[in-house]
Parts: C-alpha cells; sequence; structure tokens
C-alpha cells in the first residue's frame, strides 16, 4: 500500500527542518525525507546572520546558549597578520540588525532544529531516485523503499538536487575555480591566533582564510581558499574529496601563509575536505506543478557572504508562510509568489558573493584599493544582514 502524506520535504538538512518547524507551528502535516540514516551535517561550522536568526526566534528556536555570538569582524595580511582594518560586531550588530550574528557546528544547529520536528515526522535512509506526476498528487520514488504520494513537494536536497531534475532538467552548479579546504580545532590549541572566537578574514594573493570561534567559543571553524592553475580531476565526478592535513599542509605552505595559520591547519581534528567551490545559475522556474526547490537546491551561492544557511531558513520561512496562508490547495499561487519574493534577494546575495571572493583574493595595486575600502564595508553589505522577511510575505493572504 502507498504512503501518502501532505507536504513532502526532500532534505533533512538547515532548510528542510527549519520549513517543517515553520508548517508544523501552523498545524500544516508534513514528513522530511533523509537520504542519510543519521541526521548530520557535513562542512564544519555555519555563521547565521541576524536576517535568519530573528526568524528562528519567530519560530521559537533559540541558539544563543549553544553557539558563539561573533564580538567583532577582523581583516588581516595574510603573510604576517598585520590586522588591516577591524569593526565590532556583538552588541553593536544586534541594535543595527534586529538579531544577533551567531556561529556554531553546523551539526548543533542541525540537532538544536531537530528537536523542534517530532521524531515520527522525519524519515531517515530514504534516498530520493526520481518524481512523478499522478492524479493524486505527486509520487516520490526512493531507494529500497516504499513510494510516497504528496499533495506538495518541497526540493531541500542542496546544491546536487535531485528534485531539481524534476523542476527545470539538468543544471549543473558552476565552479568558481576555488578549492576550500575546512576543518575545526579545539580552541585551546590556537592560543597565540588572535580573536579566536571573532570573524577573521585573512586575504592574501590567490588565497584567502576565514576562521571564526564556534559553540560558545570552544571550536574554531577555518576554511581556507586556494585557486589552483586547473582544477583537480576529482571535481569531473564531485564537489568534495575527504583530504588529510598533510596534502592542506603542502598546499597552502606553497603561499607563504603565516605560520599561525598553518598551525590551524596541522591541528584539525575530525573531518577534513577539499571542497570544489560552486553555485548555482539563475534557474528557469524553482516550481512544476505540485513541486517547488527550496534554499541551495534552487539559488546555492558560494561561501564567501556567508548566507547559504541564512538564505534557506529566510526561503522556508516565507514559503512555510505563503503555503498557510492560502492553504494546500492553492500551492500554486503560493510557489509563484514564493519565487517572486525571494529570487531577486537570492540572486543579488549570488552575485555579491562572487565579487567578495574575487576581492579577498587579489595582489598588488588592486589588494591595495581593496584595503583602503573595507571601512565602507558595513555600508556596503548591511542590507543582506537587515533584511526582514518576515515583512515581505503579502498581509491578509494570497490573492
Amino acid at each position: 500500500m502507498t504512503r501518502e502524506c501532505d507536504v513532502a520535504i526532500v532534505g533533512g538538512g538547515i532548510g528542510g527542518l527549519t520549513l517543517a518547524i515553520s508548517l508544523l507551528q501552523q498545524s500544516v502535516a508534513v514528513q522530511v525525507f533523509e537520504q542519510d540514516t543519521e541526521l548530520r551535517e557535513i562542512g564544519a561550522g555555519i555563521a547565521i546572520g541576524g536576517n535568519a536568526t530573528r526568524l528562528l526566534q519567530r519560530l521559537d528556536v533559540d541558539l544563543t546558549d549553544v553557539a558563539n555570538e561573533l564580538p567583532l569582524l577582523g581583516i588581516r595580511c595574510w603573510k604576517d597578520g598585520q590586522l588591516l582594518w577591524s569593526h565590532p560586531i556583538g552588541e553593536w550588530y544586534r541594535r543595527d540588525v534586529g538579531g544577533p550574528f551567531l556561529t556554531l557546528h553546523r551539526a548543533t544547529l542541525q540537532t538544536s532544529l531537530a528537536a523542534a520536528v517530532p521524531t515520527e515526522c522525519i524519515n531517515l535512509g530514504h534516498r530520493l531516485v526520481g518524481l512523478s506526476d499522478e492524479p493524486a498528487g505527486v509520487r516520490l520514488h526512493f531507494d529500497g523503499r516504499e513510494d510516497v504520494v504528496a499533495r506538495v513537494v518541497a526540493g531541500v536536497d542542496g546544491v546536487n538536487s535531485t528534485v531539481r531534475r524534476f523542476v527545470c532538467g539538468d543544471v549543473l552548479p558552476t565552479y568558481s575555480g576555488e578549492i576550500g579546504f575546512r576543518g575545526v580545532i579545539p580552541v585551546e590549541k590556537s592560543q597565540d591566533l588572535p580573536d579566536p572566537t571573532a570573524l577573521n578574514l585573512w586575504c592574501g594573493p590567490g588565497t584567502h582564510v576565514v576562521y571564526y570561534g564556534l559553540d560558545r567559543g570552544e571550536l574554531i571553524n577555518l576554511l581556507i581558499v586556494y585557486e589552483p592553475s586547473h582544477l583537480p580531476d576529482w571535481t569531473t565526478s564531485s564537489n568534495r574529496l575527504p583530504g588529510t592535513r598533510e596534502e592542506a599542509l603542502r598546499i597552502f605552505a606553497e603561499y607563504s601563509w603565516d605560520r599561525r595559520i598553518l598551525d590551524l591547519v596541522f591541528n584539525i581534528e575530525g573531518d577534513m575536505s577539499f571542497w570544489a567551490l560552486v553555485d548555482l545559475p539563475r534557474l528557469p522556474r524553482w516550481s512544476r506543478g505540485r513541486v517547488v526547490l527550496v534554499g541551495d537546491a534552487a539559488h546555492a551561492p558560494l561561501p564567501h557572504q556567508g548566507q547559504g544557511g541564512g538564505l534557506a531558513i529566510e526561503d522556508a520561512y516565507v514559503l512555510g508562510t505563503l503555503l498557510t496562508k492560502g492553504g494546500l490547495n492553492d500551492y500554486g499561487r503560493a510557489f509563484t509568489a514564493f519565487e517572486q519574493i525571494r529570487r531577486r534577494r537570492a540572486w543579488t546575495v549570488q552575485a555579491y558573493a562572487r565579487v567578495a571572493g574575487r576581492a579577498y583574493k587579489v595582489g598588488g595595486d588592486a589588494a591595495a584599493r581593496r584595503d583602503a575600502s573595507w571601512s565602507s564595508l558595513p555600508q556596503r553589505i548591511g542590507w543582506i544582514h537587515r533584511y526582514q522577511a518576515e515583512r515581505v510575505v503579502p498581509p491578509g493572504g494570497l490573492r
């Protein structure tokens, strides 16, 4: 007998769980289908700006006790750590944006979100292999599992989305030409590092580093990025390759990095991976029939504005509100309104992330001009963090 549900959410990551919470709070029945056999996030840490932490607070998800609140932003030179510019975050940011700027391990965030979703609504070990339209709804075909027929399907299954193929065919991510190496370091192993719990950006020719504190400042998240002369062969089949600290040290020593950054790489613990940094081109559409794309499946950005998770949370909040305002039978208008509300915002953040990634890694005169412009950064990107998704949904329902 085929299983049925009202809303099927494909993907149990940050966006999928946030959408489930949003709908459940409005008494909409949901089922989350996650391909892994346990809820786990790879990729180490994540930054959640006030544009998203405000929304989580409205959904009764409070991260302040488990996260690290960034005290400041520091920009430094890759070679010697010289401070080029700094700006307070902390309380200044709360007042300016209306919510805290938090950093935490992705697994910590996922655990907090999953705690707000009843366990009977989460289905693990369900790898989607395809979708098909039927009069009763959309049939979800899972590898080795019974089919599910849903009234509405939300594809929140990441940059390599299976749901996206149903919505708009094969649209492949675009490589930026950058490779990132990620990992987590205990804070006690970085005693001589400047401001380990703050948001730190070190810039150099062809390379840059971002590190910040996680989980009440107990850990440090590291992303170190470089531009190889050509993309490695493994990028033709995957955007992630498990790595070792020895491989990373060999690569990044060639860029003459400050010893303290190389020490961070040496002290990485747990999962270590090289990532080919990708984003998505603009899709021709975000929905088809009863199926809609959310988060990275629709508009994955590069990580250089720290907004991948934030955009997914915004999406989930807006879509959840639209679906509950109009009812599931009015999914068509909800999906149309969702794309109209969200696409310009998502595409503009994508564009700013691309520009930032290039600017971090210039040298010579271009680097000097960049460094002279840091003081205007809060004005140039403040709109990203002040965005209020809770105010953009049409009042009084869909028309």
